[in-house]
């Protein structure tokens, strides 16, 4: 009786979770491409800000996430002829967005006791953007690329191609905590990988009920645009 309850949840949650052609050999790959490309992409911008070169810092951000598309692309899409809604851009019901708010509240109590606890060493969780803002000559670029390419791109590498992928192999919840260990170590902030990683269990998890990366996108976009959003604020008000 036990074995044919769990065989029955399986069919369930296979039923719920659409397989995917790319395999976890694909997801390294993919992995290590871009952690090559984001380290040239990071020797590049100091290299730019040594030089004192007059390129936006926002542009060179958004140009650098959309760069991860292209490992992506071509080990989805191109190389197993399927289109772009294998990655999640699907469709989802609207009751995924109130879990997501559900979920992002816990996270953020969470995060202010994890402040509180930082504070007391000395230590802030994210670094502090506000002088970054006070120096860029417009804010336009910088916030365009972290409130809407950073969560859309993000979402579809991590949740999409990377945790899908793993999906395939091992279970949704081995899949989740991989990819979102992967998505707090990739943003380099020590002090906020916990919360980061967090975050990346969300939006996993709400990949996983929906099959869409929009509710996690969603949610991506709503925290980028509080923590930008206040951090120019505080540089024009200061």
């Amino acid at each position: 009786m036990a074995t044919c309850r769990k065989e029955n949840t399986m069919q369930i949650e296979s039923s719920q979770s659409p397989s995917v052609p790319w395999t976890t050999r694909d997801v390294w790959l993919g992995l290590v491409v871009s952690a090559l490309w984001l380290t040239i992409f990071l020797v590049v911008a100091v290299w730019v800000q040594h030089r004192s070169l007059d390129l936006d810092l926002g542009l060179l951000v958004s140009l650098g996430e959309l760069a991860l598309l292209v490992p992506v692309w071509w080990l989805t899409v191109r190389k197993y002829n399927v289109g772009w809604r294998a990655l999640g851009l699907r469709s989802f019901k609207g009751a995924m967005v109130g879990l997501g708010c559900g979920l992002m509240i816990l996270s953020s109590i969470f995060n202010l006791f994890y402040s509180l606890f930082l504070a007391l060493f000395g230590l802030r969780m994210q670094v502090d953007l506000a002088p970054l803002f006070a120096e860029l000559d417009s804010p336009w670029w910088l916030l365009a690329g972290g409130v809407i390419v950073a969560p859309v791109v993000e979402e579809v590498f991590f949740r999409g191609f990377v945790f899908a992928g793993l999906r395939q192999r091992y279970d949704w919840k081995k899949a989740a905590l991989i990819s979102s260990a992967l998505f707090a170590v990739i943003h380099v902030t020590p002090t906020a990988m916990i919360p980061i990683f967090i975050l990346g269990l969300i939006f996993a998890y709400l990949y996983h009920r929906s099959n869409s990366i929009w509710p996690a996108v969603l949610m991506h976009v709503s925290t980028n645009a509080l923590a930008l959003g206040l951090a120019y604020l505080v540089a024009n008000v200061g």
